[in-house]
């Protein structure tokens, strides 16, 4: 209380009402929300990119183990492939889809499947191999 130049007595405020509050509050939250949203979808993105990346490095991989092949043993070694060496990603499984063979050129497709997020994610690189 103070009292003003005729004797009456005015009434300061002091602090903020509980009105100014809450929609300060909520200000702050909504920016607290939109900060954590960017940072949770970040991650999400940087974990996708990376195995995207390890499934690019298999496939790579498995290309490189098939040019060590002879040219005529190619079609024998993809049949025989056994993928249980890879466990880099969570349910990887490896597929050589529709290989084509003919006498000088071999077109060979390797694809490479995992779970992300109960959902499945592919990655596929093709080459061709000349006699």
């Amino acid at each position: 209380m103070k009292m003003g130049k005729r004797g009456i007595i005015k009434l300061t405020r002091r602090g903020f009402s509980l009105i100014e509050l809450m929609f300060g509050v909520s200000i702050l939250l909504v920016t607290i929300i939109a900060a954590l949203s960017s940072s949770i979808n970040s991650m999400f993105l940087s974990e996708s990119s990376r195995n995207l990346v390890t499934a690019s490095n298999d496939a790579q991989y498995v290309l490189e183990q098939i040019k060590t092949q002879s040219f005529s043993n190619i079609s024998n070694y993809i049949s025989s492939f056994s993928p249980t060496e890879f466990n880099n990603l969570s349910g990887e499984r490896v597929t050589f889809p529709n290989p084509v063979y003919t006498s000088n050129l071999d077109t060979i497709a390797v694809n490479i499947a995992w779970s992300e997020r109960n959902a499945t994610r592919t990655f596929a690189i093709t080459t061709r191999f000349a006699q």
